[in-house]
This record gives C-alpha cells, structure tokens and sequence, in this order.
C-alpha cells in the first residue's frame, strides 16, 4: 500500500492513462468541490506509473502540479533529505512539493515561501498548487512554459492553453490573461466569497 495524501479537505487521485479513462474510473463528473486541480503528464525525466503522476502532495491537503522541468531536483532533494524529508519517486515535480511543504512546515506563509521557491527552485516551470483554502500559481523568472488563467464573478481556472478554459460557462465575460514571470497569483474561498 502507498500513501498518497493525507488531509481532510483534499481528495487526490493518480492513475497513468488517458485523461477520459482515468475521470471516468474514478467518477470525477459526479463529484462536487469548490477547487480541483488535473494534470496531463508528458514524462520526460522519470517512469510513469501512479507514483509519478501529478498532483504530488506533501503535506496535508495540499497537492502540486507542475509543467515544465526542474534544472537542480538533485541538489535540492538533497538538502531537503538532510533535513529528514523522505522521497517516494525520483520526479522533480515532488521535489517541488516536498519543498513547499516543507517551508509550511517551518510557518512560512504560503507567498513567503512561494517568493522562496523561485530562488531555489531552478528551471522552467509553471506550478498549480491547491490547498484546503484554495489554490495559487507561479511561472518561474523566464515563464517558458505556456499558461492562461481566466477569472470571472463565479470561478478562476489556469490552463495551460485557452482552449482548455474556452467551454467554461461565462468565458465570454472572464477577465483572461498569460500570468507574468515570477508573480504569484492566489485566491482563497474568503477571496471568491466577498468577490461574489
């Protein structure tokens, strides 16, 4: 048996295969939730199976999604293993997690330590993290790595590409834009409650 997450807030699945077949063996059009977060994974760098496969979550309710590929995971996973975090896959995007988690761990807030992460996490990247009170985004110094977030009255959505936001019910009103290069942009239920 494998953990995969830990919380109460989050529900995470992971399965390799295509999307349609994975949404469907776990029944993710009947499910209901305020944020969820899906990842599509081209691996380039590490096996694929359900250990690698996105979201990583590495604290609880909390879980990462990543596009693009860490220059210095080796570095970094080895600072963070002296430090007493364990490693269940040699994929980059867990070291991302594990990273963040663990400045959380030390009381960091979650921008602090976001701010943090660009300086030490190096590479080109686009991370989509959700938590129990919401969800943040943040491209890496260059943002190399295609991403559109679309806002409006009743949602937020982050895609890697406009055609995957274009079918979502008032796209024709959002607020649609290319996040800038070392920005982090977050939004928690408080946030979209007294904007709606």
């Amino acid at each position: 048996m494998h953990i995969t997450s830990i919380g109460s807030h989050l529900e995470v699945y992971k399965e390799a295969g295509l999307p349609a077949a994975v949404a469907a063996r776990f029944g993710l059009d009947g499910m209901v939730g305020t944020h969820a977060i899906g990842h599509t994974r081209m691996a380039t760098e590490s096996g694929i199976s359900g250990k690698h496969s996105h979201p990583f979550c590495a604290a609880r309710d909390f879980a990462l999604v990543h596009n693009g590929s860490l220059s210095n995971p080796n570095g970094e996973r080895a600072k963070l293993q002296r430090a007493g975090v364990t490693f269940d896959s040699d994929n980059d995007t867990e070291v991302a997690a594990k990273y963040i988690a663990h400045r959380l761990s030390q009381g960091l807030s979650m921008e602090a330590l976001l701010h943090s992460a660009l300086g030490a996490l190096d590479g080109f990247y686009t991370f989509a993290i959700g938590s129990a009170d919401g969800f943040a985004v943040l491209r890496d110094s260059i943002a190399a790595k295609p991403a559109v977030l679309g806002e409006n009255a009743d949602w937020v959505a982050m895609a890697s590409e406009y055609r995957a936001l274009a079918t979502l019910p008032g796209i024709e009103k959002a607020r649609v834009w290319e996040p800038k290069p070392a920005t982090i942009y977050s939004w928690s239920h408080d946030q979209i409650t007294r904007a709606a």
